[in-house]
């Protein structure tokens, strides 16, 4: 064989090893049969496919065709990000735009012409009326909140996140369309032109992160196999959504002065000798952290304490309350937590227990008690003895009057944080939940 015919071949073979970009046209579904057909080109033989981040089942795969099974029945309308992957290259991956039912359905609308319902009268409003006795909607709120203060709350803040959820959309659509009317474009030109100069592909860490807060909705599948479904979700819905939310930020700043001043519902948080605490006493900026020990969810979180309390030096004090809610593991967790609380070591034990990787056993909890620095025996006799078991139920009846249900939690000065973004580090959202409550003080409405 001479050079020129050996070349060639070598140059062929390595053509043929390139990956070949999948390409995915379109997607059928089917709400009867439960199942989804996709087409496209170049899809492998063994596809792996999500719909809005869930792995579905491949049912057959032929050509440019794959049929995979979904509960198209029971999906609502919206936009669905559908993705088909046969390797971790971006070559190797392809993704779909799928529209389901029509979200701009009039049926779904209200009527113009029907009258709104109002949410509720004014305090003074007379709600019943006893011989000469008036009870107004203030006395009910007042004897709803003693007799259900959990379930009180918990419309309260219903109320508030929907009320801050539109009020949010509103100002921004109206900042928009200023902006747009002032440089003679439409609103979606506006976006256009605007929102591609502030994307900004989101790192690692932001990959790993959705990952993690999938949990159980990833079937098992492996962050390996995952990486380029969450890549596209990501470039697809979250660096967009970023980039729009902080060109509004930037139109609030310089292209109209605009504010909002819905007050979000505060509870008054009660000091007890359980908490334990991490920062100056005097700091504006309280944040209590609800955990359970053997979550792992919370163990993302807590691995960013110290360095939240570093950062905003003097300006945040961190208060962990324990609310076991895993199964008796994590009652097991919080009490031997206390047991090393009133030995002044609670943080010691805490990160030996949390910031390792792994599964909190028993076994691990007794380890982490030489790690922390204990003494052994009297470590182990508080433990046996369950000698806070009636402190940790003081704990989940506090966190309930509170309307704390899941972990983890977290209460700054007051206010329920929201939930976090699953693409943003645990320490990013704890970063910037802080600096909007001292934003909240210094402004005044």
């Amino acid at each position: 064989m001479n050079l020129a015919v050996l070349l060639a071949l070598i140059v062929s073979l390595l053509f043929a090893q390139q990956p070949k970009q999948v390409v995915v046209t379109g997607a059928v579904p089917d709400a009867a049969g439960g199942s989804l057909t996709i087409t496209g080109e170049n899809f492998g033989f063994v596809p792996f496919v999500t719909l809005n981040l869930v792995p579905l089942t491949i049912d057959a795969v032929g050509g440019n065709r794959i049929v995979a099974v979904a509960p198209i029945k029971s999906m609502p309308a919206g936009t669905y990000v559908l993705t088909v992957s046969y390797g971790p290259s971006p070559q190797e991956t392809g993704s779909f735009q799928l529209v389901l039912g029509d979200a701009n359905d009039s049926r779904s609308q209200s009527s113009s012409d029907v009258p709104a319902p109002s949410i509720s009268g004014a305090s003074t409003d007379a709600a019943a009326r006893v011989a000469d006795r008036v009870i107004t909607v203030a006395d009910v709120d007042r004897e709803w909140q003693r007799r259900d203060p959990a379930g009180y709350l918990g419309l309260i803040r219903q109320l508030y996140d929907n009320r801050r959820r539109i009020v949010d959309v509103m100002v921004a659509d109206e900042l928009l369309a200023r902006e747009a009317a002032s440089r003679g474009l439409t609103t979606e030109a506006l976006l256009k032109e605007e929102i591609p100069k502030r994307t900004i592909t989101m790192p690692e860490s932001a990959v790993v992160s959705l990952y993690q807060s999938l949990g159980d909705l990833t079937r098992g599948a492996t962050l390996e196999q995952m990486k380029p479904a969450l890549r596209a979700w990501l470039e697809r819905i979250s660096e967009p959504e970023v980039a729009k939310m902080n060109y509004v930020e930037e139109l609030m700043k310089v292209s109209a002065r605009a504010e909002v001043f819905l007050a979000p519902p505060r509870v008054q948080v009660d000091r007890t000798p359980q908490d334990a605490t991490l920062g100056s006493d005097s700091a504006p900026v309280v944040l209590v952290a609800f955990g359970d020990l053997v979550s792992a969810s919370y163990a993302r979180f807590a691995q960013a304490f110290s360095k939240l309390t570093e950062t905003f030096d003097g300006r945040v004090r961190l208060v962990f309350k324990n609310l076991p809610l895993v199964g008796p593991g994590s009652i097991a967790a919080a009490e031997a937590a206390q047991c090393a609380n009133a030995r002044g070591r609670f943080w010691q034990y805490h990160n030996a227990v949390v910031l390792p990787p792994g599964a909190v056993d028993a076994v691990r909890l007794k380890q982490a008690a030489a790690d922390a620095g204990l003494d052994r025996a009297a470590f182990d006799a508080c433990v046996e003895r369950r000698q806070y078991q009636s402190v940790i139920k003081d704990a989940i009846d506090e966190a309930a009057r509170y309307g704390i249900k899941s972990v983890p939690s977290f209460l700054v000065n007051g206010r329920l944080a929201p939930d976090p973004p699953p693409f943003l580090p645990p320490f990013d959202f704890l970063k910037r939940v802080v600096e909007e409550e001292l934003s909240r003080q210094t402004r005044k409405p």
